[in-house]
């Protein structure tokens, strides 16, 4: 044998490649961007995607923090057509600031079912880029 190092340098290299792609397997992309209700930012809320027909992967998501959110969790968003459901969050007497997420006080859900319990927001998520961004205006 001529380079007795080879087979060790090919076993480094192979399992360094090896150990370079997605752990489940899926192709994920950070998903981030605004959303609003009747012109205004959601101040507190939740966003989630949903793997739609053909799509693989499990269900991804992120709080809403004044109007903005950043899907980065478990690598971000799986790539394909997501179903998109919204919720906000406002305190009873309707104030939409401060940590309503952390779970201390009272608070409820004010965006419309027809983008949460009933959404028919879809998205799709490209898989020729790291980062994708996608804003949601919601009407009335």
């Amino acid at each position: 044998m001529k380079d007795p190092w080879l087979l060790l340098r090919t076993a480094v290299l192979l399992t360094f490649l090896g150990g370079c792609g997605p752990r489940d397997g899926l192709q994920k992309v950070i998903v981030s961007g605004k959303v609003s209700y009747a012109g205004q930012p959601v101040g507190n809320g939740q966003i989630y995607f949903y793997p739609g027909q053909g799509t693989k992967g499990p269900v991804s998501g992120a709080p809403i923090k004044d109007g903005m959110y950043r899907a980065v969790a478990k690598d971000g968003v799986p790539v394909g057509t997501q179903l998109v459901k919204i919720e906000g969050y406002r305190s009873p007497g309707g104030e939409t600031g401060g940590d309503l997420l952390s779970g201390s006080g009272a608070r409820e859900q004010y965006i419309p079912r027809k983008y949460n319990k009933a959404s028919e927001l879809e998205v799709t998520i490209p898989g020729d880029q790291r980062k994708f961004t996608y804003d949601f205006d919601l009407a009335e």
